[in-house]
């Protein structure tokens, strides 16, 4: 397991597409979030699904999950203000909901 440094920062974003079955629309956000990657500070990001757990306490209801870890909230900061997560907010006509969550690491 990757060792993280102690002041790392999480930020956890769940969005739910305007057309979640739409092929086209998916390809569209991956594509666009991903090109995220490439900001600097980032040092691990993640794209994901649900994946259908039936159980009270899942919520499945979302299309897409990003989680992007940053050595500290100064990286993150970075990140909020570039320009490729500029280009990727002028997309959110693909969405119809975000929900953010942001965490710092408890040591």
């Amino acid at each position: 397991m990757q060792t993280l440094p102690a002041g790392a920062f999480y930020h956890s974003v769940y969005f739910w597409l305007r057309e979640p079955e739409s092929a086209a629309a998916r390809e569209e956000f991956v594509t666009a979030i991903r090109k995220m990657e490439a900001i600097p500070g980032v040092l691990h990001a993640f794209v994901g699904t649900p994946q259908g757990d039936a159980r009270d306490v899942v919520d499945n209801s979302w299309t897409f999950f990003w989680l992007v870890c940053f050595e500290n909230k100064d990286a993150w900061r970075v990140y909020e203000h570039h320009a490729l997560h500029d280009e990727f907010r002028a997309k959110a006509a693909l969405w119809t909901r975000v929900l953010v969550m942001d965490a710092a690491r408890v040591d």
